[in-house]
């Protein structure tokens, strides 16, 4: 058997990289006796639908007036922009090239902008007999627009199993296979990738990590803070492209951008706490067993309700109850779906 792991673009978001390591250490643990594990990205599909669009939307300009209708409008504008603007393009790659007997697509892949971009090279897969397995899966918004896209997809590509990262998914999509599970994020399971405890040149430090616009104010009240609790802050910003960004925000004190996931994931096991608008922050800090809080509205916090934290974003939470059985228990049922298939 030959298990491919349809690995995410990172340069525009850091923490698709830690998804990716998560959903790797799941694979290896799970994949039967004998099968081989291969990775494809997601790169030239993504780099080819986007085009001149993506190139446009980072000039700075453009991309802080974008920044600033996501916050308020996102759940109404940004699959309806996809839609109209990107195309559903039929790429040569790798993996069409070299299919693979299953394939696992990690990550917040039921959406609209997932299925307009990919959607064009997973049919052609499964059509020559690849069986797709969606790995801690979750949608944006869920809203009419995109639950609706999304199911048509599902219905078209027929996925061996959808294994979802949040209950909203589960309850919307677990129809559409034949294998379902109410999981957990990919994310949660990078404590597996044996990253050692360090000392800190600095001493104990915190990470702050916010990005968006509206959270400026609560970024100063957290310096404040830290700075009068006598606590070191470090910086961090999960979005490494372009490296024009990279080079201005390297001058700043105390600030870590890179372009490599393990950067951050080392950063986050050594620090004693994390605050962030990014869920792709907090969720390797949380299964490092450190202290972490979001800043956030987003819908994609529903995901922490399947580890326990229900109240997660109105307070900090410091690592998670029985994540080991957690992670156990989703690995033994990839395991048993994999076996089947052998």
């Amino acid at each position: 058997m030959n298990i491919g792991l349809f690995t995410s673009v990172f340069f525009n978001n850091i923490g698709n990289g830690f998804i990716d390591l998560g959903a790797e250490v799941t694979i290896n643990a799970a994949k039967p006796e004998g099968a081989s594990l291969v990775k494809y990205s997601q790169c030239a599909n993504f780099a080819a639908s986007m085009g001149t669009k993506f190139l446009i939307k980072e000039n700075p300009v453009v991309n802080k007036a974008w920044v600033t209708l996501m916050q308020h409008h996102a759940r109404d504008v940004q699959d309806k922009s996809y839609s109209a603007a990107v195309s559903t393009l039929d790429i040569f790659s790798v993996a069409k090239l070299l299919p693979v007997d299953i394939l696992i697509i990690p990550g917040c892949v039921l959406t609209v902008p997932f299925f307009t971009i990919y959607g064009k090279l997973l049919e052609d897969m499964t059509k020559r007999g690849t069986k797709l397995v969606f790995l801690g899966a979750s949608g944006n918004f869920y809203n009419e627009y995109e639950i609706g896209n999304v199911k048509r997809w599902l219905e078209k590509l027929k996925p061996l199993a959808v294994m979802t990262r949040d209950s909203v998914a589960y309850e919307h999509y677990k129809g559409l296979a034949p294998y379902t599970y109410n999981g957990i994020d990919n994310v949660f399971f990078v404590n597996r990738l044996g990253i050692p405890k360090l000392e800190s040149s600095i001493g104990e430090y915190a990470v702050i990590n916010l990005e968006e616009p509206k959270h400026q104010a609560m970024k100063k009240k957290l310096e404040e803070k830290l700075t009068a609790a006598g606590r070191q802050i470090v910086y961090t910003d999960h979005k490494p492209f372009p490296y024009s960004k990279v080079i201005s925000f390297v001058k700043k004190k105390n600030m870590i951008i890179s372009d490599y996931p393990m950067d951050y994931l080392v950063l986050y096991r050594n620090a004693s706490e994390v605050f962030s608008d990014r869920v792709h922050a907090c969720i390797p800090t949380l299964s490092f067993g450190n202290k972490a809080m979001l800043i956030s509205d987003t819908p994609r916090k529903a995901l922490f309700e399947n580890v326990g934290l229900r109240d997660f974003g109105k307070k900090p939470a410091k690592g998670v109850e029985g994540l080991s059985e957690m992670q156990d228990s989703q690995i033994r049922f990839l395991k048993d779906l994999l076996a089947k298939e052998m």
